[in-house]
C-alpha cells in the first residue's frame, strides 16, 4: 500500500499541555510550555538535569536496553552510540523541547515488558509463517509514534517491517527517526502524517489506514487530551481496525489515577485521567457511537510520586487494552 508522506506539519503538536502531569513530576507528558528559544538557552551546561528538569545531560539507565538495537540493527559502532544518541536527542529537542525528548524517553523500551505488547509481537511473528489473504494481513499501527522506536524494536525482534505503520502530527520526528536508526533505505514501514483528534470531518490523510490494522499501539497518547478528544481519537482508531477481526486490540501505557477526573489545564481545556472504570465507560460511549462493543482492561504498574518529598499522589502508571466485546 503506497502512502504519501506529507511535508507539512499538521495538528496540535505542542499545543496540548498537561500541567497536571508536570505538577506530579512525571514525564510521560511529552509537551512543554517552554518556547524553543528559551529551552535551548538552558540546554548546555554541566550537571545531570536542566531546563526545569526536562533536559538530562547524561544518559539514564533505561536507555541501555536500546544499545543492542542501535549496534546490531542500526550498525552503529559501540563506541559511537552515546555520541549519536546525544546528537539525535538535541535534533529532536530543537524541534520541540518535550520532557520525553530531553529525558531520552524515546529510547526507553520498558513497553516490551507489557503482556499486551508480547501478545501483539507473538501474533505478528506467527502470521508471517501462515498464509493470509491480503485484506486480513496482520498489521500494527503505532499512533503518536514520534521517531518510530516501537516499530524499530518490533522489526529488530523479527517482524516484517512492511506490516508496520506509524502516524504522528510532526513529520520532522519521522525524518529524524530515519537518521537515529540509520534505516531509511531498509525500513519498509509506512508513516502517515495526521491528527486523530481533528474536529469536523476529521483528517482525511488518515483515511488510507482505515480497515487495515489488527493492532494499535497508543502509549502516552490518550492522557494528553480531554474526554471529548479521547472519544474522537478512539472513534478514529475503531475505523483503523479490520472490521470483524476478533483478535483486534488497542493497547499501550498512559498516566491514570485512582480518582478519574478532568485534571489540570490543557490550554483552555482539561485533560481527562482514567481508572479502569472510567476507561470502560469511555469505550462504552465509543461503542454506542460506532455500533460496536469493547471490553477494556486498565491496570496500575507503578505509583507516581509528586516530587515533593516523595509524597504519593493519586496518579499511577497504567497499562491498558481494548478488545472487541
Amino acid at each position: 500500500m503506497a502512502i504519501q508522506r506529507s511535508p507539512a506539519r499538521s495538528g496540535r503538536g505542542g499545543g496540548f499541555l498537561t500541567s497536571a502531569l508536570r505538577f506530579a513530576g512525571y514525564d510521560f507528558d511529552c509537551r512543554s510550555t517552554t518556547p524553543t528559544s528559551q529551552a535551548n538557552s538552558t540546554k548546555p551546561g554541566a550537571g545531570g538535569v536542566s531546563a526545569g528538569g526536562r533536559y538530562m545531560h547524561t544518559l539514564p539507565p533505561d536507555v541501555e536496553s536500546a544499545r543492542s538495537l542501535l549496534e546490531e540493527y542500526s550498525g552503529i559502532p559501540p563506541e559511537h552510540v552515546d555520541t549519536h544518541v546525544y546528537q539525535m536527542r538535541d535534533r529532536l529537542w530543537d524541534v520541540y523541547p518535550f520532557a520525553c525528548v530531553g529525558r531520552f524517553r524515546f529510547l526507553s523500551f520498558e513497553f516490551t515488558a507489557d503482556a499486551y505488547y508480547q501478545v501483539a509481537l507473538f501474533r505478528l511473528l506467527q502470521a508471517q509463517t501462515e498464509p493470509e489473504p491480503a485484506e486480513h494481513e496482520t498489521r500494527l499501527l503505532d499512533v503518536g509514534c514520534c521517531v518510530g522506536q516501537v516499530l524499530r524494536k518490533l522489526a529488530f525482534d523479527g517482524v516484517d517491517s512492511s506490516r508496520l505503520y506509524g502516524t504522528d502530527v510532526e513529520p520532522r520526528f519521522l525524518d529524524i527517526g530515519y537518521e537515529l536508526f540509520r534505516d531509511r533505505n531498509t525500513f519498509q514501514a509506512d508513516f502517515v502524517i495526521g491528527d486523530l483528534v481533528k474536529q469536523g470531518e476529521g483528517d482525511e490523510r488518515l483515511d488510507v489506514l482505515d480497515g487495515k490494522m489488527t493492532f494499535i499501539h497508543a502509549t502516552s497518547f490518550f492522557h494528553l487530551f480531554t474526554w471529548d478528544d479521547q472519544v474522537r481519537a478512539a472513534i478514529r482508531m475503531v475505523r483503523f481496525l479490520q472490521p470483524g477481526r476478533r483478535d483486534a486490540m488497542i493497547f499501550g501505557r498512559q498516566v491514570g489515577t485512582v480518582l478519574p477526573r478532568d485534571n489540570g489545564k490543557a490550554g483552555s481545556d482539561k485533560v481527562y485521567l482514567h481508572n479502569a472504570h472510567s476507561w470502560q465507560r469511555l469505550w462504552d460511549e465509543v461503542g454506542e457511537r460506532t455500533g460496536t462493543k469493547w471490553k477494556t482492561t486498565m491496570e496500575p504498574t507503578e505509583t507516581i510520586e509528586t516530587g515533593a518529598g516523595g509524597v504519593e499522589s493519586s496518579l499511577r502508571k497504567m497499562t491498558f487494552s481494548v478488545v472487541r466485546g
